[in-house]
């Protein structure tokens, strides 16, 4: 009977679920029948969309006021609405400073006329700004900005001595010119604010002719010389060698031509001699002069002394090269040049017209790499080339070269005129390679060979090791669903889940893959020594992704995977390659080994082009490579760890067969292979843009930018246009220019900027140095900024490495100046004690020597821009000598760093340049900027490590950039702690949010309320203002200054400049980070945070050395310890004369 029962509930039960199943069917069926319908909908909607709806919005009555206020937020202005009196009637007028966008007649209700009037207003302002009302439309869509965190109310506090002080600040100003406001105004916004010469060298025909004959000589003796016979038949044996009249005839065709030469081929080193070589047979060597880029330095450096050797001469003679900071240039006439990409983009904007007249001849090499100086090069020599053949000037040959490149592309892209006048794809050869055989094995294959030569005892740690273990797991199942078909991507007539993701998000997600990120060390270890086992000689390469993987997998080699003995420099040499291997070590992968020791190189995708090592035989490739994003929108950058293209994996395996048989190792299956890209997306199409619109523009072409992009091979997006010009209009360096077609114009600052080799906003913290008088520091900090980590971080000394960098902050709460002072104590090491000694100094303060060296060339570059650019005297070498004698090493003459001790004054400059970067804390560790929430300092970070350094409770911090790493998590990179007065004066547009109150806004986003003696103080918003315009008045002056005078040289500057230090030194909340104790004689050894005080020992605030007899007798605590400190009671003294000094004015 139960079971009867139990039989009978399970068939009403499994009736009910059948019940249930065919409702749900019937709801999913609905919902299907919903989709299509809004799909055929939109397909209507999308045939007849007219262009004012471009944006999905039209701007009218209701909703012209939240345009001004999204304008407000952007940029920083509000427009001005005001009454005339014309004759008999009355007109309402909508101005932007002296901008009229819209009179209105007064009929009937004012509210009505003033809707219209912004409606108007807004209707004529996006006419000539459309990216206005593409930003205005996604700020308008749901959800766009509502999630994000409201900002409490930062606080200014004033005290009276500030205040006063501010007072007579802005009197003494007027006295210099400012202009007296006769009301405190609503907004106040950024004001519109070598190298070069190496190539030039006269040359005259006699001149060519001589040479021409001289050339013809040297190389008969060349040809006869038996010493270059083995050379000479090396490079006959190269396929380019054997193709050299398909190649002479392509290139003497038309203006373009394509070289496509495969791995082996010998395409970077012969096709410049080939065109030498029959200039000098046709007797007109000596006007033959060949420029040839590379994507990087190394690249550049070794294939020219590649070239040089094959040439039986040194550098310089016939062959030269060009990088930043360093040139060994050939003699004039008759010549090949090697340089970075970016280097040559450098002399077109400086002469064009010289590069263009005086070369026959410009090659661009690797140009599938498609990073962004290529397409920004490829676009600039296109249109220079036309104009110049409209003006009939001459033009010279344009060769392009690559292994991997996509010939129809680029032949269309590059038309040219044929012998019947039309126009079609410039001509290409296809030359095959010089391989041997490559044996590929996938992952599959590797697993088991490891499985079948070694102990599972050896090996089972490895493959178990985290990140291998669910690595393995993801490729098999991948692999599973790929041969079930399900893998593969579906095309809809509508995307649901791309229209329910912001775009912006979409970007970092585009071809997101959970294990493109995922780096398995144990199975890299494995393989590496797997091959070092099994077989018996030949270099091995490895491809991974970046730096941090590189040093990872060294360190794991040393443990002796698989028991192999990879420690012993006699059988073994472990050697990294990646952009910032220093040029020393990079000469040292080229030079023979021993005989049986066998080398391995950890490399970044650097060794896939140009680069040749000779004695590879083993490619081990992970997949991977770190690509460079950036959403645009949201000004965030990403270097993610990312799968390759099959264009990277044809490399990379080719580095195996150039000298012999080889093996190629995919730690991937052949499904995934079967599933990568068929080429990188140009850079150009995920990177800041605003160096190349600046480019663009100070390179002086008569278009808009977004019409010279738009001719790129492929444009990037409007939207990524929009966003860089608008940060550049922001920071002061482009205008809108109302009268010409051009669309843009650099302003003075602009102008300047654009003489920079660094990032625009790294650039305008320089420049303020100068006005500032603390030239130095904003130098070197660009410098920092600009180039690799200064920082080493062992994996198996990191709280030591942060420790040590935690000394260098010194208490001041800033990652920037703890780089600061490291470089600065290293540079006074290298000055005094030898390069030794600071090679020793830097390896026990965790600092790479290498990149110190990179931040001193990018020092001296900056230094020599501005000389250029007439910002900043030239010193002789005596009078340099003079000054490093007195005040050591410093850039720029003593005048301008008078104020380079200021550390305030230098946390303020560092956030003029990267306001765009300001954070606000919330909710404990987790910050705010103008356009993200819940970001967190990033790994590694100082103030990561040390929660109890900072209290976070509405701390202000400025960044070096916001990035997406890995995980996903958005974080804060190189932080700041700055004030309310700092954020104040230079964290953005002032926007002031009542007319009689005492609260502003800052960058479009925080909210500030001034108060003085613990009350609201509206009556200080007028003086702050007044600042605000005297410090923009300070930039639109730069290119002003001649020989009779230079930048900061202004009365106005000097004012300005005194002003802003006293004000910043006066303000007690900067008390915190400010109390230093500095020694008269000798410095400590090591830097200490809170230096010991004895006898012969000053302290300083903010530059001001206090009185030492305010205090009793001080004493050193713990002396034993070697951090000292000194005793509480000595610090209450010296705060609460710091106290008094803000209170009544210094």
């Amino acid at each position: 009977m139960d079971s009867r029962r139990r039989k009978g509930g399970r068939r009403f039960e499994d009736k009910k679920l059948w019940q249930s199943h065919k409702d749900g069917m019937r709801h999913i069926a609905a919902v299907i029948e919903f989709k299509k319908e809004v799909e055929r909908n939109i397909s209507k909607l999308q045939a007849r969309r007219t262009v004012t709806e471009t944006y999905g919005l039209c701007l009218n009555t209701s909703n012209a006021r939240a345009f001004w206020d999204f304008y407000r937020d952007t940029r920083g202005s509000f427009p001005t609405l005001s009454f005339e009196h014309r004759g008999s009637y009355t007109v309402l007028v909508l101005t932007i400073g002296d901008r009229l966008l819209a009179d209105i007649l007064v009929v009937g209700k004012k509210p009505s006329k003033e809707a219209l009037a912004y409606l108007a207003g807004a209707v004529q302002l996006t006419r000539t700004e459309p990216e206005l009302l593409r930003g205005f439309a996604d700020s308008s869509k749901p959800g766009a900005h509502a999630s994000l965190k409201s900002i409490s109310l930062q606080e200014l506090s004033l005290t009276p001595g500030i205040l006063h002080r501010l007072q007579e600040f802005i009197s003494q100003a007027e006295n210099r010119g400012l202009r007296k406001l006769r009301s405190p105004p609503l907004t106040v916004g950024e004001e519109e604010l070598d190298d070069v010469t190496q190539f030039r060298r006269p040359w005259s025909q006699h001149d060519a002719s001589a040479r021409s004959m001289a050339l013809s000589s040297a190389y008969e003796k060349y040809l006869q010389n038996p010493k270059m016979q083995i050379m000479r038949n090396k490079r006959a044996q190269l396929p380019i060698v054997q193709h050299r009249r398909e190649i002479l005839d392509i290139v003497a065709q038309g203006t373009y031509s394509i070289v496509v030469g495969a791995t082996g081929s010998g395409k970077t080193t012969q096709v410049p001699q080939l065109l030498l070589e029959h200039a000098i047979e046709a007797g007109n060597g000596g006007r033959c002069r060949i420029i040839c880029t590379q994507p990087r330095r190394i690249a550049a450096i070794s294939v020219a002394q590649r070239v040089a050797e094959e040439r039986g001469e040194y550098i310089g003679e016939t062959v030269g090269y060009h990088v930043r900071g360093d040139a060994k240039l050939a003699r004039p006439g008759g010549s090949i040049t090697f340089c970075t990409t970016g280097l040559l983009l450098r002399q077109l904007k400086s002469d064009a017209g010289h590069v263009f007249d005086t070369s026959s001849h410009i090659l661009v090499d690797e140009v599938h790499e498609r990073d962004i100086f290529v397409d920004f090069l490829l676009v600039i020599l296109k249109t220079t080339v036309t104009a110049r053949k409209q003006a009939r000037q001459r033009v010279p040959k344009i060769v392009l070269m690559s292994a991997t490149m996509d010939t129809k592309l680029f032949a269309e892209y590059f038309k040219q005129g044929k012998a019947n006048g039309a126009l079609g794809p410039c001509p290409s050869v296809s030359i095959p390679g010089r391989l041997f055989p490559v044996r590929h094995q996938y992952l599959d294959e590797i697993i088991a060979a490891v499985m079948w030569s070694h102990d599972a005892s050896k090996y089972s740690a490895l493959l178990n090791e985290p990140m291998t273990k669910k690595y393995l797991n993801l490729e098999k199942i991948f692999g599973l669903s790929s041969q079930n078909g399900t893998s593969q991507k579906t095309t809809k007539s509508l995307d649901w889940e791309r229209l329910t993701t912001p775009a912006e998000d979409r970007m970092f997600e585009e071809d997101y893959d959970d294990n493109g990120a995922l780096f398995p060390l144990g199975l890299v270890s494995l393989t590496i020594a797997h091959v070092v086992k099994t077989t018996e000689d030949g270099s091995v390469l490895v491809f991974l992704p970046g730096v941090q993987e590189i040093v990872k997998t060294q360190s794991s080699l040393l443990k002796c995977p698989l028991g192999v003995e990879l420690t012993s420099a006699a059988r073994v040499k472990i050697t990294m390659l990646h952009s910032n291997t220093p040029k020393e070590e990079q000469i040292e992968i080229f030079k023979p080994l021993p005989k049986g020791c066998r080398r391995i190189i950890l490399a970044t995708n650097i060794a896939e082009t140009s680069v040749t090592i000779p004695d590879v035989q083993h490619v081990i490739d992970s997949g991977k490579l770190r690509e460079k994003q950036y959403g645009h929108a949201r000004g965030i950058e990403g270097l993610l760890c990312t799968w390759v293209s099959k264009a990277n994996c044809k490399q990379r395996a080719g580095r195996a067969g150039r000298v012999r048989d080889g093996n190629y190792y995919a730690l991937f299956t052949e499904e995934r292979f079967k599933s990568f890209r068929v080429a990188q997306p140009a850079e150009l199409r995920r990177s800041d843009l605003q160096t190349v619109c600046l480019g663009i523009k100070s390179h002086g072409f008569q278009m808009s930018i977004k019409e010279f992009l738009g001719a790129a091979i492929e444009p990037p997006s409007p939207l990524a246009i929009d966003a860089a010009v608008s940060r550049l209009k922001a920071l002061g360096a482009l205008s809108q220019d109302e009268i010409s077609q051009e669309g843009e114009s650099l302003t003075p600052l602009g102008r300047v900027l654009s003489g920079f080799a660094i990032e625009p906003s790294l650039a305008k913290m320089v420049v303020m140095g100068a006005i500032f008088r603390c030239l130095d520091p904003m130098i070197i900090l660009a410098a920092i900024l600009d180039s690799r980590p200064l920082f080493l971080r062992p994996p198996d000394r990191k709280k030591e490495s942060l420790a040590a960098q935690h000394e260098f902050m010194d208490g001041t709460h800033s990652e920037h100046i703890a780089k600061l002072n490291a470089f600065k104590r290293l540079q006074q090491c290298k000055r005094t004690q030898g390069l030794g000694a600071a090679w020793t100094w830097a390896k026990n303060n965790f600092m790479s020597m290498s990149a110190y060296t990179d931040i001193e060339r990018s020092c001296n570059s900056i230094e020599e821009s501005m000389i250029q650019s007439g910002i900043i005297p030239n010193l002789t070498t005596a009078e340099r000598g003079d000054q490093e004698a007195v005040f050591g090493t410093q850039y720029g003459d003593v005048i301008l760093n008078e104020n380079s001790h200021d550390l305030l004054l230098i946390k303020a400059l560092l956030l003029s340049g990267l306001a765009h970067n300001l954070a606000v804390s919330y909710q404990g560790r987790k910050f705010r900027t103008m356009k993200e929430e819940k970001l967190t300092m990033s790994f590694g970070s100082i103030f990561s490590e040390s929660k109890s350094m900072v209290d976070y409770r509405g701390a202000i911090f400025v960044a070096s950039s916001l990035v997406k790493g890995d995980s996903n998590q958005l974080m804060l990179r190189d932080v700041t702690e700055v004030t309310p007065l700092m954020t104040t004066l230079f964290g953005g547009s002032f926007v002031r949010l009542q007319s009689d109150a005492a609260d502003y806004r800052i960058g479009g986003w925080l909210p500030f309320r001034v108060r003085s003696m613990g009350r609201e103080a509206p009556d200080a918003i007028m003086p702050i203002a007044e600042l605000r315009v005297a410090l923009n008045k300070t930039l639109p002056e730069h290119r002003q200054f001649n020989a009779q005078g230079y930048l900061a040289d202004s009365p106005l500057h000097r004012t300005v400049v005194k002003g802003v230090v006293d004000l910043l030194r006066s303000d007690p909340t900067g008390m915190k980070t400010r109390l230093t104790f500095k020694f008269k004689g000798d410095a400590p050894s090591k830097p200490l945070n809170g230096s010991p005080l004895v006898n012969n020992a000053a302290v300083y605030w903010g530059g001001n050395m206090l009185d030492l007899t305010w205090a009793p007798e001080y004493h050193v605590e713990n002396r034993s310890r070697t951090k000292h400190e000194i005793s509480e009671a000595s610090k209450a003294h010296f705060h609460a004369q710091i106290q008094a000094i803000c209170l009544n004015g210094i």
